[in-house]
């Protein structure tokens, strides 16, 4: 927290003073796609989500014949039978062989496991898909919370310049007065010391604000973060409210958020894996293929024996078809406790689902009286603000004549910089938490 501090008071120091120029001003919209297409969380998902499309390619692939050539070749020596057409003889020459064959097999049946498989697949990248859909509504809210509160403080850091403002002009007439002999240097000293908190305020304001945008751009994983801004965008005045209640958003978003899709592939993925299980109780067919040939030569010292290569390939060929049954008998009981395992992933990815289902209707439910409460305080603090100002007018008309000290004065002009900063915060708490509600609802983000 302290290297932040000071790199975001080193930060205002450079810009002030024109060494480091600012940045083009980011709007929200700009920050979420920027960490849609750049951050690491999110891209490593994305990488796992195309990993699991790989695998469904080759649960498809998995259906088609397998198919293999090999050659192999080889001297003999020593005493090697040899055939020349109808004769067959020894000899003790270095005989050369040459062999080469084909084959392949393609799966008939399998118990349905291939189809299982290609089925589970597709789930797995369903839910893949989803996760990565969460993790990027993830970082749209934060970002958002982070760039609301930019905007608050922005607005807070207005708001203090304002009162620094007018405690100033007021320590500067109340000096004038203390000149004629109109009112106490007591007065005088005690206005100054309001503005010298005041201006001490400002300061922690605009250290605020700077810490709040190096948040943000460390969000964003920004390489430059000196100078980083953001748009100040027009945020219509808090209406009537008007929320859906929330069993009303929760049966909306059940359909539409992504945790709870990934949930339900992963229970369905879950289902596909006891008929994979159960599939090693069936017999499996395959249908065989293979072809071979070969052919030898050799140099005898008192005939020549060799027979052309390619007749000898030509004659020696041979081509196999066949079918291939495998029925399991007894397998120390391993398929059936791979089908109780598989029940009790059903199990869990069901009772997974119901836990998510609970967690987004609780968070429904926060969210709609968290933006209740907001919208109630910022009701309070608007009276609240009318309430203050006007006393504090009053106080600052019988501060001028004399007839209120200037602890009175300041204890007015505090309630009121007080009440302003309330109406501020409820005001952007509502925005925020109205943001969620409409995000539970599909409506994307956006101010």
């Amino acid at each position: 927290m302290i290297k932040k501090t000071v790199f975001a008071l080193l930060a205002i120091m450079l810009v002030s003073q024109g060494v480091i120029s600012a940045q083009e001003a980011w709007s929200l919209e700009k920050c979420i796609n920027y960490a849609f297409e750049n951050n690491i969380s999110i891209k490593r998902q994305k990488v796992n989500a195309e990993y699991q499309e790989n695998q469904l390619k080759q649960s498809k692939n998995d259906r088609l014949p397998d198919l293999g050539a090999s050659t192999d070749y080889g001297v003999n020596f020593g005493l090697v039978g040899v055939r020349v057409d109808e004769n067959f003889f020894y000899t003790t020459d270095p005989t050369h062989n040459l062999s080469v064959s084909t084959g392949g097999s393609v799966s008939v049946f399998s118990g349905s496991s291939l189809k299982n498989t290609i089925k589970k697949n597709e789930k797995d990248l369903l839910a893949s898909q989803a996760t990565t859909e969460k993790m990027m509504n993830d970082i749209a809210l934060q970002i958002t919370g982070h760039y609301l509160q930019i905007l608050f403080d922005k607005e807070l850091l207005a708001v203090a310049k304002e009162q620094f403002e007018v405690s100033n002009q007021q320590a500067e007439r109340t000096k004038k007065l203390v000149d004629a002999g109109s009112q106490a240097m007591g007065n005088y000293l005690e206005i100054k010391s309001q503005a010298a908190k005041e201006a001490l305020n400002v300061t922690q304001q605009e250290n605020n604000l700077a810490l709040s945008l190096l948040n943000l751009a460390q969000l964003l994983d920004l390489e430059e973060v000196v100078g980083f801004d953001v748009v100040y965008p027009e945020i219509p005045e808090i209406s009537k409210l008007q929320l859906n209640k929330p069993s009303e958003i929760y049966r909306t978003a059940l359909g539409i958020m992504p945790e709870i899709k990934s949930s339900q592939y992963q229970l369905e993925s879950s289902e596909y894996d006891v008929k994979l299980a159960k599939s090693g109780f069936y017999p499996s067919i395959n249908f065989n293929y293979n072809w071979r040939s070969n052919g030898w030569w050799f140099i005898d010292d008192n005939f020549n024996a060799n027979i052309p290569f390619s007749d000898q390939f030509s004659d020696n060929r041979n081509t196999y078809l066949g079918a291939s049954m495998r029925i399991p008998i007894f397998s120390k009981m391993q398929n059936k406790t791979r089908v109780k395992n598989a029940k009790i992933g059903v199990l869990d990815a069901t009772y997974k689902l119901e836990q998510d289902k609970l967690t987004l209707r609780k968070e429904i439910q926060q969210a709609y009286a968290d933006a209740m409460a907001s919208y109630n305080k910022y009701l309070s603090s608007t009276e609240a603000v009318e309430s203050f100002k006007e006393s504090f007018r009053y106080t600052e008309q019988k501060f001028n004549v004399g007839l209120v000290n200037s602890v009175d004065y300041n204890v007015a002009k505090t309630d009121f910089t007080r009440a302003q900063s309330d109406l501020l915060q409820s005001r952007y708490e509502y925005i925020l938490r109205n943001k969620i509600l409409d995000f539970y609802k599909g409506i994307p983000i956006e101010l």
